[in-house]
């Protein structure tokens, strides 16, 4: 399934061979005053179709997922550009009206490619013109000299062009991409600020409290007492090293394994391993391609609300379950824990500010977030995002 952006390029391309296609047939069938015509009727038409038929049998019966780079895409690129070339070169090179015909292969390799290929496809067109009318001029009537009318000047804009077209689109795309990681950056930092806010840092004043009470306690000789005290900041120290323990692992299962499908699976096979909880997870085939940025928000969700079924739930069994139609993907997490009161959250209980995060995330994207519990029936948590604002 191609995503969105791989689509639109597609449709693009298609109108810019169009529209090129047609000009070039206009300019070389209709005869003007001095002017003639390239090549005849016969000749244009098979050549014409033998290249666009070509391409099309490659383009319908190939896997063009560009964004792979497979060597099929190269290839099929290559011999794209070849063709327009040669088209340009049996059409009076310079003069010929297949000039903006032959710049598609270059923004079919600016827009789904790197922009190396872009720039040296351009730099090939280029040379291959400049060859043409130094050497070939010499031996066919085809190809006029290089200095002969406005050849030079001809050259010279395309060569200009043709960069141009190489480049821009990439760096445009280039521009995007960074904007958008710096905006999941600073959400990223913002995130890790509240969860220290919230977790570790209330935490620290709990301990602190905690080892006043202890002090106090071995102060008036009441040993049971500060026993009790002992064994509830043992506790809470153990609990804030499972937590920071698996913020680690969060990020790290970030930067090794997206995609999304293959970093949820590793994420939920080491929760599963270290904290002795069974998670199943089930997604479709194919799962819709999504955005850097949603990818990873959602993989933040799952984690998230993973951890407060650790934290909270005293659940043996979770289900972590993605779905997907035309308008929405959809992923729940559901439990077989204590579940609670929704009710409760009203009151913004300690420990539970991973569902305020959870819902931040979501409508960050676009997305509503739903909760279905009860005490004693476990929690299902939905969390829905249009596909048209997260799909890539």
């Amino acid at each position: 399934m191609f995503s969105r952006y791989e689509r639109e390029a597609y449709q693009f391309l298609a109108v810019y061979r169009f529209l090129a296609y047609a000009l070039a047939v206009m300019f070389t069938q209709v005869p003007q005053d001095n002017y003639l015509r390239v090549m005849p009727n016969l000749g244009l038409y098979i050549i014409l179709m033998s290249t666009i038929a070509v391409y099309t049998v490659l383009k319908v019966f190939s896997p063009l997922r560009w964004r792979e780079r497979s060597t099929i895409t190269y290839l099929i690129l290559v011999g794209d550009f070849l063709l327009s070339i040669l088209l340009v070169l049996f059409t009076k090179g310079l003069n010929s009206p297949f000039l903006l015909y032959s710049l598609a292969p270059i923004m079919t390799a600016a827009l789904l490619f790197e922009e190396k290929v872009a720039l040296s496809l351009a730099a090939l067109a280029s040379i291959s013109l400049s060859i043409a009318h130094l050497a070939l001029s010499q031996v066919t009537e085809r190809i006029d000299p290089i200095m002969q009318g406005l050849n030079l000047t001809l050259l010279i804009v395309y060569t200009l062009f043709s960069f141009v077209v190489a480049m821009v689109p990439y760096r445009i795309n280039l521009n995007i991409r960074r904007r958008i990681e710096r905006v999941a950056i600073i959400e990223e930092r913002r995130r890790i600020a509240r969860e220290i806010h919230d977790g570790v840092a209330q935490s620290l004043g709990y301990l602190n409290l905690k080892t006043k009470l202890v002090t106090d306690s071995v102060s008036s000789q009441d040993t049971v007492k500060a026993l009790t005290e002992l064994n509830d900041i043992q506790k809470v120290v153990q609990n804030t090293y499972d937590d920071i323990r698996e913020s680690i692992d969060q990020l790290s299962s970030e930067i090794r394994t997206l995609p999304l499908i293959p970093a949820m699976a590793n994420y939920i096979r080491e929760f599963g391993n270290n904290n002795g909880i069974k998670v199943q997870l089930d997604y479709p085939k194919p799962f819709p391609q999504l955005s850097p940025v949603a990818e990873l928000q959602l993989l933040r969700v799952a984690q998230e609300a993973l951890t407060n079924v650790r934290r909270h739930a005293q659940a043996s069994e979770v289900e972590v379950k993605l779905e997907n139609d035309k308008e929405a993907v959809e992923m729940i997490v559901k439990d077989n824990g204590k579940g609670f009161t929704l009710s409760d959250l009203e009151e913004s209980p300690p420990g539970y500010h991973g569902l305020n995060i959870i819902k931040e995330r979501v409508e960050t994207l676009g997305g509503s977030l739903t909760i279905s519990t009860a005490p004693g029936e476990g929690t299902a948590l939905m969390v829905s995002l249009p596909l048209e604002k997260v799909r890539l």
